[in-house]
């Protein structure tokens, strides 16, 4: 019985370690390094969201990934998390203080596109998650980047005056920030070293994504007496998009729901587990199709507009999708014949997926 056990233990330990992986690769000139983990059921015929989690200032992506536990989560809800590393165990997030001025915005777009021609992660489904000083990067790549990412969770960071002074952005993602009052390393109220207070950061979402002014407040269950603190949701109703503020009354510089003796400051609030309540958050939330840039340089797809039937130009194709203006697939399948009959799709602008065995083409065309 103890031998069976080993080996049933042994496979189980394998299988994590091979879904687990340290990798890099090479942008402006500098590898930059990262780790993922992918649910040990997938395979890379399947597009499943992506979750890019970034740590705080003098930590590593290995070092949030031990502590906040995300890949289980990921293997329960079959998506892929990505934990980079900042250069100089930091992101350049135009905070007050800083010391790294690294191309980050342009670092995580090449390795979310990375991910998206290697893994089939869905350019639709992409989201950043962020602990403090990744929580500030997390606020400018939503105000800065050309990608849509459908979603951020913040956890104890925030806009530095810069981001909040010229945030303008592209698309109307979902915002879940969450923040002690007695945080004394981001200040709730803001401060010369960190920027504008939390409040100025969520009024500044609220305008962007035309929510109502009034948010309705619960006091979330206290289920932990001895923490000394206590959570408030606060959610803004009918924007483009949800935007939450999760509160945490005598809250700390920390991780909620996690007790770690490195990386945060103060008190940690035991009342809810913070990575969870991030990815039921994010979970379902998808930019809108016409934010992936046209790829079609090599007219790959003929003709367009279409009508009964859509041609394929090249026979490495392996695999077609396509997919309607609200991110729902219509139609997939293998490519046989390098063409699709498309006759019985009702009129208008369709997005179409198209893998290679080396990559992956995105093409917006019009079924007329």
């Amino acid at each position: 019985m103890k031998s069976i056990f080993s080996i049933i233990l042994a496979i189980f330990c394998f299988t994590n370690v091979e879904s687990q992986i340290n990798s890099s690769i090479t942008h402006n000139g500098i590898q930059r390094t990262f780790v993922y983990y992918t649910p040990t059921n997938w395979d890379n015929t399947q597009q499943v969201p992506l979750l890019i989690l970034l740590h705080g200032l003098t930590q590593t992506g290995s070092g949030v990934m031990d502590i906040t536990q995300f890949n289980p989560i990921a293997e329960q809800n079959n998506f892929i998390v990505v934990y980079p590393d900042g250069e100089n165990f930091a992101w350049n997030a135009n905070m007050n203080v800083s010391i790294s001025t690294a191309d980050d915005i342009g670092f995580i777009e090449t390795l979310a596109q990375h991910f998206q021609n290697n893994f089939s992660t869905n350019p639709l489904k992409q989201y950043l998650v962020g602990f403090s000083n990744g929580g500030f990067m997390s606020h400018k790549i939503a105000c800065e980047s050309s990608m849509c990412f459908a979603g951020i969770a913040t956890v104890s960071g925030n806009m530095s005056d810069t981001v909040y002074n010229n945030c303008n952005p592209q698309f109307s993602p979902a915002v879940l920030h969450m923040h002690g009052t007695a945080d004394a390393i981001v200040p709730y109220n803001g401060g010369s070293g960190t920027g504008v207070s939390v409040d100025q950061t969520i009024n500044k979402w609220k305008n962007f994504l035309f929510c109502d002014p009034t948010p309705i407040t619960t006091d979330m269950p206290n289920t932990n007496i001895f923490d000394l603190s206590s959570p408030q949701r606060i959610s803004y109703q009918n924007g483009l998009n949800e935007l939450e503020l999760i509160k945490i009354n005598g809250g700390g510089h920390q991780w909620p729901g996690i007790q770690t003796l490195v990386g945060g400051a103060g008190t940690i609030n035991f009342d809810f587990y913070s990575p969870q309540y991030i990815w039921d958050f994010l979970n379902g939330k998808s930019c809108p199709s016409n934010s992936i840039k046209e790829i079609d340089e090599n007219n790959l797809v003929w003709p367009n507009p279409a009508s009964d039937y859509l041609y394929f130009k090249d026979k490495t194709i392996t695999t077609f999708e396509i997919v309607d203006m609200k991110g729902n697939t219509i139609l997939k399948g293998a490519n046989h014949n390098n063409s699709v009959f498309i006759g019985n799709l009702d009129l208008g602008m369709y997005f179409l997926i198209l893998k290679r065995d080396d990559s992956i083409e995105y093409i917006n065309w019009i079924k007329s």
